[in-house]
């Protein structure tokens, strides 16, 4: 009920980009008991993440592009990739206790990834702990 009463010029908001040379990381939405849903923008060519998490994880669908996701659980040597395509959306979960990354692998287009966190971002708790798959 409160939405209809929202003017329309206060129906559309900035959103914070946090840029730098590998591409963009853009949170949409935060909720108190859902987590959040991110945008990550990936250059070509470029790899991120290389970490992992105790008690968060996520779900990863890229949108457009074409990458690869990769993740190992802690302590062991199996990598399980899963190639994925903008063009064949497929969700993949990133799961607690596993380092995980994403690589776009084109030449010439970013790779963008829907992202869903059980977990808002916590800057006093972060629990993301860096390691390479």
């Amino acid at each position: 009920m409160f939405l209809s009463y929202v003017p329309t010029e206060e129906a559309a908001y900035p959103l914070k980009m946090n840029v730098d040379a590998r591409g963009s990381f853009t949170e949409i939405l935060k909720t108190a008991n859902c987590g959040q849903i991110s945008v990550n923008v990936s250059k070509p060519g470029i790899t991120k993440g290389e970490h992992w998490h105790n008690s968060k994880w996520e779900i990863f669908v890229v949108v457009s592009g074409h990458g690869l996701i990769r993740q190992r659980r802690i302590g062991d040597g199996t990598v399980t990739e899963y190639e994925v395509s903008g063009d064949n959306p497929v969700a993949v979960r990133m799961l607690p206790g596993y380092t995980h990354s994403i690589v776009n692998l084109s030449e010439t287009e970013n790779l963008v990834t829907l992202m869903w966190a059980n977990e808002v971002f916590d800057r006093d708790r972060p629990d993301t702990f860096r390691e390479e798959v």
